[in-house]
C-alpha cells in the first residue's frame, strides 16, 4: 500500500510541455526500432545471484525495487557502507510504519515532484554494493524499449563504466559507436535533440577517472564550454564529467548509479535529486527463499530460521546476501541427511564467508595444494583492491597474479568472479565487495609475518570512510579461532593468533575510559570469538556510552553479545542510538545488567515497550533507572510499563516519560527522521495511576514534563499521589497543561499524610495565581513534604506572590528551593518575598526570579534582607530584571556584607555574573528544573 507521502507526491508531479511524449520523428524510426529491439533482447532477463545457481535467469518483470526520493546530498560514512546500511534500512522501515517515507517510483525521476522547482536533468541513483543498482538500471532500459516508460526520451543510451574505463581520445559520439554501432548513419540527426536523449552510466565507482568528477574543465581544448561538439575528443571519463554538469549535449538528461563509499569521495554540487534504493523488504525476503528453495515448506522453514537469527537476518536486505545465506543453507541440507528443520548457521560474518567459500571449493576440489596456491595468488589481487579501491580487473591483471594458468581451477574462478556480457572487453568482478575483502583478508591471515601484524591491523583501521572494516573483522576471525577453511590453507600460526587477540585487546581496553565507546571494538572481540577473553575484558566495563552512535540491528546483536559477559553495570547511555524496537528486543536479555538506562531520543514506540518491560520483571533486573524521553510511546507502551512497574521483581525507582522542551530542545541536523514525542493520554494515566498504587511499585522520581497532561490526567494521578503504598518524591511536571483546576487536584493531593511529594517541578501550566492560591493551602498543610518547587512561567505575578507568601512564612512550609523564573514579578512581589528571606520560619536557600520585571526598588528590598539573620540565602538569581543599571557602591557593600559570613554563597545581579560563585547554572537547567 503506498504511503500517504508517496501518494500526495505523486498526485502532485507536474511534467513540463516540451517533456510530454511525442512521436519518434520519422527522420530516426529506423533507428529507434533497432535500438528498442536490441536493449528488449539485452535486457528482457537477468542473470546475478537472483536465481537459485548462478547462471539461472529470471524475468526482469518479476523484479520490484523500492527508491526512496530525496535532494542530492554528500553520505559521510563512518563505517563499511554494508553496515551503515543496515541503519538506514531500519530508519526507512520506520518512516515507512509512521507514513513519512518519500519514496518515488522508478518511472518518475525525472519528473518535477512537489519539492521541486525544476524539473532536474541529472539524477542519482544510490546503492550499497549488491543492493540492484545494475538490475534496477535494466529494468529500466527494457521497459523502456517495451514503450512503458519514460516515453518523452526517444533515445536511451545506457552504458557501464566498466565498458568506457580504458577509452581515451573519444567523443560522445564515438562512445556511443562503441556500445551502439548500429546508430552510426542516424547519430547526428539524434543528437541534435539532445533534451529527447537521456545517458544512464552504470557503477561510477568502477570509472577510472574518478578524479575527474571533482573538478570542472581544465583541458586547453575545452575552453569554450558552452559550444562542446559531440566531436569533441577527449577521455571518457571526461567526456561523462561534462555531460553530468551539464556542459556537453545542452539539455540532455543523465541517470548514474554509485555507491555511498564512492560517492562520499566526489564533489558533486550540481546532482540536484537522487534516489536510493531500499533493499529487499520482509516481504521480498520471504519470496527470495521461496525462488531459491521452490519447495514452499523448506523454503518457508528456512526462512524462518533465517528470520531468528539476530546477525544473519539484517544482511538480508540486500539481495546479494540472500543468494549467500541460501547458498549456505542448501549445502548444509545436504549434508543433513533429511534433518531440515534446523540447520546450523554461522554466528559471525566472518563463519558466513568461511562457509561460503568452503562450499564453492569443496564444489571443485581436486586437490588442497592446488587451492592453497590460487587462494594466494587471488588474495594477493584481492588485498590491491582493497587497499586501493579497485573491484573491477581485466585479463591482465588476472595473468599478473596467475590466476589464468590452470585450467583445473577455472571452475572454481568462474564462481566468485562474475563477468558483464555487455562489455566488449573482458572484466572481472567479485560476487560482491565483501567476497572480495574475504579473501584478501583469507591470503594476508596466512601470509602474513607474526611481527608484521600489529601495522598491517593499524593500517586497515585507519581509513575514515570504514574501507577497512570488514577486512579486520574477517582477518581478526580467521586468525583468532578455528575455521573450516584451514582444510585449504593450512592451519593458522599461533604466534599470528597471539598478536591478533593482544590487538584486539587494547583496543577493547582504550574504551574503559572513554565516556562514549568505539563499538568497533567489540565487533572484533565478537568476531574472535574468543570466549576466556571476551569474558575477562568485559567484567571490566561498568559504564557503556554509546550516545549519538547510530547502532543497526546488527551492532545490536554484537552488543548483546558482549554484555553477556558483564557483571553489574552502572549506566547504559543509547541516547539518540537511533534505536528501533527490534533492536532493543535484541538487547532485552541483557538489559537487565544496568542499574541506569537512558534511551532518550530513540524510536521505541510501544512494541519496543513490550521488550523493555521484560527486562524491568526479570528476577535478576538491575534497572532502577529510566529515561524514555521522547520516543513515540502511546498509552500501549505505558499499559506495559505499567505491568512491570507492579511486578515484585522489579526495582525500578526514577522514570522519565517526557518530552524535550520545544524552545530549547535540539536536535543535529544529520537526523532525517523526526523524532516523535510521547503521548500520555487519559488511558495511558490511567494505567500509570494503578501501576503507582501498587504496594511491589518502588518508583520514587517520576518526570512526565511536556507530555500533555491537563485536568483530567491530573484527577488520575492524584488518586494514586494519595495512595498509601505511593512512593513518589520526586514529580516534574513542567510545560503542561495543568492549568488553575489541575493545580487544586494536585494541592488536595499534596495535603495527604500518604503522599511523600519533596520535589515539585510545575514550570509552564499555566495555573496562574489562582493556582497559586490552591498550591499554598498544600505548602501550609502540616503533611506538606515539599523542599523544592519550581513555579517558572506561570504567570504567578505579584498577586500570586501574595498567596505564596503567606504559606513560605508558615511553620509548616519546609521549602528550601523556590524558582520564580519568567512571572512578572514586580517590586511589590520582591517586597514581599524580602520579608519571607526575614522570616524565622524562613528556610529559603535558592530563590530563582531570573526574567522578571523587578526594578531598583524590588532588588534593593531583597539585597537588604540579605542582612538578616534568618536570611539563609545561598544563590539568588536577579538577572534579566528592569533595573539593569546596578550601583556598584551600595550593591557591592551589600553582597560583600552578606558573603562574609557565607563565603559559598552564589548571587546573581543584572551586568554580572555571580559574586564568588563557583559555578553559572544555565537558563536551560533553571527553566527545566523549576
Amino acid at each position: 500500500m503506498e504511503s500517504q507521502v508517496e501518494q500526495q507526491m505523486e498526485s502532485t508531479v507536474k511534467v513540463p510541455e516540451e517533456f510530454i511524449p511525442v512521436p519518434v520523428p520519422d527522420s530516426v524510426m529506423d533507428y529507434w526500432k533497432q535500438h528498442t529491439a536490441f536493449l528488449n533482447e539485452t535486457y528482457r532477463k537477468i542473470s546475478p545471484a537472483f536465481g537459485k545457481k548462478k547462471g539461472k535467469q529470471i524475468l526482469l518483470n518479476d523484479y520490484a525495487v523500492q527508491l526512496i526520493a530525496g535532494p542530492a546530498y554528500q553520505p559521510q560514512l563512518q563505517q563499511h557502507e554494508i553496515l551503515s546500511g543496515i541503519g538506514k534500512y531500519e530508519e526507512w522501515q520506520q518512516q515507512s510504519c509512521q507514513n513519512e517515507l518519500q519514496t518515488v517510483q522508478y518511472d518518475h525521476l525525472f519528473q518535477i515532484q512537489s519539492n521541486e522547482q525544476d524539473r532536474p536533468t541529472t539524477v542519482l541513483i544510490l546503492g550499497v554494493a549488491g543492493i540492484g543498482k545494475t538490475t534496477l538500471v535494466q529494468k529500466i532500459s527494457h521497459e523502456w524499449a517495451q514503450a512503458q516508460i519514460y516515453q518523452e526520451f526517444h533515445f536511451m543510451l545506457p552504458f557501464n563504466f566498466n565498458d568506457l574505463r580504458n577509452l581515451e581520445n573519444v567523443s560522445i559520439s564515438d562512445m556511443i559507436l562503441h556500445s551502439y554501432p548500429y546508430l552510426k548513419d542516424g547519430l547526428e540527426i539524434i543528437l541534435q535533440d539532445p533534451k529527447r536523449v537521456l545517458f544512464i552510466f552504470d557503477g561510477l565507482e568502477e570509472s577510472n577517472g574518478t578524479d575527474n568528477y571533482n573538478h570542472g574543465v581544465a583541458e586547453e581544448n575545452s575552453e569554450n564550454v558552452p559550444h562542446l561538439s559531440p566531436e569533441w575528443k577527449t577521455s571518457s571519463a571526461n567526456i561523462i564529467n561534462h555531460l553530468l554538469r551539464g556542459e556537453l549535449l545542452q539539455g540532455c538528461s543523465v541517470l548514474f548509479t554509485i555507491t555511498p563509499t564512492a560517492f562520499q569521495a566526489l564533489d558533486l554540487p550540481f546532482i540536484k535529486k537522487h534516489a536510493e534504493i531500499m533493499g529487499f523488504s520482509e516481504e521480498q525476503r520471504r519470496c527470495y527463499f521461496l525462488q531459491f528453495f521452490e519447495d514452499p515448506k523448506i523454503s518457508e522453514e528456512m526462512y524462518q530460521c533465517v528470520k531468528k537469527h539476530s546477525m544473519l537476518y539484517p544482511l538480508c536486505y540486500i539481495p546479494t546476501y540472500c543468494w549467500i545465506i541460501c547458498s549456505i543453507m542448501e549445502a548444509t541440507l545436504k549434508t543433513s541427511k533429511g534433518h531440515k528443520s534446523d540447520p546450523h548457521l554461522p554466528i559471525t560474518i566472518t563463519q558466513l564467508y568461511s562457509s561460503f567459500i568452503y562450499n564453492m571449493l569443496k564444489c571443485h576440489s581436486n586437490s588442497s595444494k592446488d587451492f592453497s596456491a590460487v587462494l594466494q595468488q587471488l588474495g594477493e589481487m584481492s588485498y590491491m583492491g582493497v587497499c586501493n579501491n579497485v573491484t573491477v580487473f581485466d585479463e591482465s591483471q588476472l595473468s599478473k597474479y596467475n590466476l589464468q594458468s590452470s585450467q583445473a581451477l577455472s571452475g572454481f574462478l568462474q564462481d566468485i568472479f562474475q563477468t558483464d556480457p555487455s562489455c566488449k572487453k573482458k572484466l572481472y568482478t567479485f560476487l560482491h565487495l565483501t567476497v572480495q575483502e574475504f579473501i584478501a583478508a583469507l591470503m594476508k591471515s596466512v601470509h602474513t609475518r607474526s611481527d608484521d601484524i600489529t601495522s598491517l591491523l593499524d593500517e586497515a583501521s585507519q581509513h575514515s570512510d570504514g574501507r577497512g572494516e570488514m577486512f579486520l573483522k574477517f582477518f581478526i576471525g580467521l586468525t583468532s579461532s578455528n575455521n573450516l577453511l584451514q582444510e585449504f590453507v593450512g592451519k593458522k600460526d599461533e604466534k599470528i593468533t597471539n598478536n591478533v587477540l593482544d590487538w584486539v585487546k587494547q583496543k577493547v581496553e582504550a574504551q574503559l575510559d572513554r565516556e562514549f565507546i568505539d563499538i568497533d571494538a567489540f565487533g572484533y572481540l565478537y568476531e574472535s570469538q574468543n570466549t576466556a577473553l571476551t569474558q575477562t575484558l568485559m567484567k571490566k566495563f561498568s559504564e557503556i556510552g554509546l550516545r549519538h552512535r547510530k547502532l543497526s540491528a546488527l551492532e545490536c546483536s554484537v552488543l548483546h553479545a558482549m554484555l553477556q559477559h558483564c557483571n553489574v553495570i552502572n549506566n547504559i547511555n543509547f541516547e539518540l542510538c537511533n534505536i528501533f524496537p527490534q533492536s532493543l528486543r535484541i538487547l532485552t536479555p541483557v538489559l537487565h545488567k544496568s542499574k541506569h538506562i537512558n534511551l532518550n531520543k530513540n524510536y521505541i514506540g510501544d512494541l519496543g515497550m513490550k521488550w523493555l518491560s521484560e527486562a524491568l520483571k526479570s528476577p535478576h533486573t538491575q534497572i532502577q533507572n529510566l529515561e524514555l524521553e521522547k520516543n513515540s510511546i502511546k498509552s500501549e507502551g505505558i499499559k506495559f510499563i505499567s505491568e512491570a512497574l507492579k511486578s515484585a521483581n522489579c526495582k525500578l525507582k526514577n522514570l522519565k516519560l517526557g518530552n524535550e522542551i520545544p524552545e530549547w530542545g535540539h536536535f543535529p541536523n544529520t537526523w532525517k527522521l523526526q523524532l516523535a514525542d510521547n503521548e500520555l493520554d487519559e488511558l495511558g494515566m490511567k494505567y500509570l495511576s494503578e501501576a503507582l498504587q501498587n504496594p511491589h511499585c518502588k518508583l520514587q522520581e517520576l518526570w512526565l514534563h511536556n507530555i500533555g497532561i491537563g485536568e483530567a490526567h491530573m484527577k488520575l494521578l492524584a488518586v494514586a499521589l494519595k495512595s498509601p503504598h505511593c512512593k513518589i518524591q520526586e514529580l516534574k511536571l513542567f510545560h503542561n497543561n495543568l492549568g488553575k483546576d489541575g493545580a487544586k487536584l494536585l494541592s488536595e493531593a499534596l495535603q495527604s499524610p500518604h503522599c511523600h511529594i519533596r520535589s515539585l517541578a510545575l514550570g509552564g501550566n499555566n495555573i496562574g495565581a489562582p493556582g497559586v492560591q490552591f498550591l499554598s493551602e498544600a505548602l501550609k498543610s502540616p503533611h506538606s513534604k515539599i523542599v523544592k518547587l519550581g513555579l517558572s512561567k506561570n504567570q504567578v505575578e505579584d498577586e500570586g506572590i501574595k498567596w505564596l507568601t503567606e504559606a513560605l512564612m508558615s511553620h509548616h512550609c519546609k521549602i528550601q528551593s523556590l524558582g520564580l523564573h519568567m512571572n512578572n514579578v514586580e517590586n511589590s512581589g520582591a517586597e514581599l518575598l524580602s520579608k519571607v528571606l526575614q522570616s524565622p520560619h524562613n528556610d529559603i536557600q535558592y530563590l530563582g526570579l531570573m526574567f522578571n520585571g523587578i526594578g531598583e526598588a524590588g532588588m534593593t528590598h531583597l539585597l537588604e534582607a540579605l542582612g538578616s539573620p534568618h536570611c539563609k540565602i545561598q544563590k539568588l538569581d536577579l538577572e534579566h530584571n528592569s533595573f539593569h543599571d546596578v550601583h556598584e557602591s551600595e550593591v557591592y557593600k551589600l553582597v560583600t556584607e552578606y558573603m562574609k559570613t557565607r563565603p559559598h554563597a552564589e548571587i546573581r545581579l543584572p551586568t554580572r555574573g555571580w559574586f564568588c560563585g563557583n559555578a553559572i547554572m544555565s537558563m536551560k537547567q533553571h527553566l527545566e528544573t523549576f
